[in-house]
């Protein structure tokens, strides 16, 4: 039986839901103990994840949080990642194991390389959330869940020459608070989720920048219903530098799914211009009966048939088509001597 002291840097649902996944652990009688302490700037996301007992002792400084801690999961605004990795570089200790929960993990891989030493192990950490949270939006402490990564998967990204015995301590991590960890490249990582996380993030960001400059804003701000609110979400809950910082330190990728977006989108505008019902409907019913396909298989949380059949159409994936095989091959556990 272990005994270890879990760090919090950045408190928010998915953060909370940590603490809150090992507090079930224990309670199922989990053959290792979890101390978790948190940290974050905002006092009252500290109280309510202690009131809550997602955590077990708060501190004012990331520092205090991170002393003696075993595993630290990095979670804090994305413009603050780098500087807490200053604050904290003398603060940890020979062999932590650090779960960046970044949206970007090959910034956050490049800063703890200059940073921190060779007995700090960084991991990039992605929660893909449990499908029954899929339409909610609500990223407070509050709305934390202890079931929040049940039936999913989690994202490890480790560096090249991460010690075998942090990875090891990661995926038991990702998998004792309820997920099916998957390893992907870092690189690989920052391309894939500039589809599902950043370009909905812009697409959010910048239809309410064009609405709210609008000569009718003063009425039209009054007119916004959920549909509105859902989209724009994170302005809410997401720093503006944070944001900034995203887009810009994956601008390529982001850049590129933009045009392919315009492009569609172009098209669309084209068909409803030219009277063309027939392309408007077949857009609507293609992604209807696509979106049911995709939720679907979301809700029956397959992961082990996702994997089969990434395997079996890697040749064709589009992580070759993208990247080459190269990346493709490592992420679906093949090499050179398979040939």
């Amino acid at each position: 039986m272990a005994n270890l002291k879990v760090a919090l840097l950045g408190m928010n649902r998915t953060t909370a839901s940590v603490g809150l996944a090992l507090k079930r652990y224990m309670k199922k009688g989990g053959k290792n103990t979890f101390t978790v302490s948190a940290y974050d700037y905002s006092q009252d996301n500290l109280k309510n994840a202690k009131k809550m007992d997602a955590v077990d002792e708060t501190a004012g400084r990331p520092q205090n949080a991170v002393d003696e801690a075993d595993i630290v999961v990095m979670a804090v605004s994305y413009e603050e990642t780098e500087v807490v990795y200053q604050e904290i570089k003398p603060y940890v200790r020979d062999g932590v194991v650090i779960l960046d929960m970044s949206p970007l993990k090959r910034p956050s891989l490049e800063w703890s390389s200059e940073l921190l030493s060779d007995s700090h192990h960084v991991i990039g950490m992605t929660p893909i959330l449990n499908p029954r949270y899929i339409f909610s939006t609500e990223g407070t402490v509050e709305n934390a869940e202890e079931d929040m990564f049940d039936d999913s998967a989690i994202l490890l990204t480790p560096a090249a020459g991460t010690a075998k015995e942090a990875v090891d301590l990661a995926f038991t991590f990702s998998s004792l608070i309820g997920s099916k960890p998957r390893f992907l490249d870092p690189l690989e990582h920052d391309m894939l989720l500039a589809q599902t996380v950043q370009l909905p993030r812009v697409l959010g960001t910048v239809l309410f920048y064009h609405t709210a400059k609008q000569p009718n804003w003063e009425d039209l701000k009054w007119l916004t219903n959920p549909d509105f609110g859902a989209l724009t979400r994170p302005l809410f809950d997401i720093h503006p530098d944070a944001l900034r910082d995203e887009f810009f330190r994956n601008r390529d990728a982001v850049a590129r799914n933009l045009d392919a977006y315009i492009d569609t989108l172009t098209q669309f505008r084209d068909a409803l211009r030219e009277d063309d019902k027939a392309t408007v409907e077949s857009v609507t019913v293609e992604a209807s009966e696509t979106y049911e396909q995709w939720i679907n298989a979301r809700y029956r949380a397959d992961w082990d048939a996702v994997q089969k059949t990434s395997e079996a159409d890697a040749g064709n994936s589009f992580l070759t088509a993208m990247l080459g095989g190269a990346i493709a091959d490592r992420l679906t556990g093949k090499d050179k001597d398979d040939d």
